[in-house]
Formats: C-alpha cells, sequence, structure tokens
C-alpha cells in the first residue's frame, strides 16, 4: 500500500477527511497523508468518539503492516511519535483506553521509540 491508497482507505474511516485531501499538497507524500489522519484521531480522541477512533487505530496499523517503507516511516515519525502530545490532555483512565486499544504491531513501534530515545 502506498500513500494513495492510504489515503483512500483513510476516507473510509472519517469520510470528512476527503475535504482535507482535496488540497493537493497535503496528499503528495506519505508524510503528509499520516499527518492529516493523525490530526483526524487527535480530534476523535478530544470528542471522546471511541468507536471511530478504534476504527481509525486499527486502520492506522493496517497501513503499518501492509504500507511500503515510506508509508511505514512516516506513521513511526509521525503517528507513533505524536501519540504522548495525542494523550496528554486526557485523563488517566481515558489515556489506558487509548493506549489498550492500540494495536501491539502499533504498540512495540512505540515502545521501541520511547525507550530507543533513552527515556
Amino acid at each position: 500500500m502506498n500513500h494513495t491508497e492510504a489515503i483512500q482507505e483513510i476516507v473510509k474511516v472519517i469520510p470528512e477527511s476527503e475535504e482535507e485531501f482535496k488540497d493537493t499538497f497535503r496528499t503528495r507524500n506519505s508524510f503528509m497523508v499520516i499527518n492529516v489522519f493523525t490530526k483526524q484521531i487527535k480530534k476523535l480522541i478530544g470528542n471522546k468518539d471511541q468507536k471511530v477512533l478504534i476504527l481509525c487505530l486499527n486502520k492506522m496499523d493496517e497501513m503499518y503492516k501492509k504500507g511500503d517503507q515510506a508509508l511505514k516511516n512516516a506513521i513511526e515519525s509521525v503517528f507513533i511519535y505524536s501519540l504522548d502530545s495525542l494523550t496528554f490532555t486526557c485523563d488517566k483512565a481515558y489515556k489506558n483506553l487509548i493506549f489498550e486499544k492500540i494495536p501491539v504491531p502499533l504498540k512495540n513501534a512505540y515502545l521501541h521509540q520511547v525507550y530507543k530515545s533513552g527515556i
């Protein structure tokens, strides 16, 4: 899966994101695509929309597993790197719920990034 296929997958779970992808600069590469998806996930977290959030986390996992190297790198560099800031304002119970729902491959990438950085 490349970044253009990822856009189609993202729009399936968050139809309103299609509007953002109409701006061509947001569709140029994997990093921009994952940035848009991450911002959508941030909105879902803020709105406590757990049902769609879980669908999005599973879609992110699917893209991570099936994506080309550029898409995987973007997910690690944008989404995984942003997890702490996405959940920073959440109460502890909601933050724990989010991290429980993150699929294992993404959780492992997160843990690897945290421990690799020396935190």
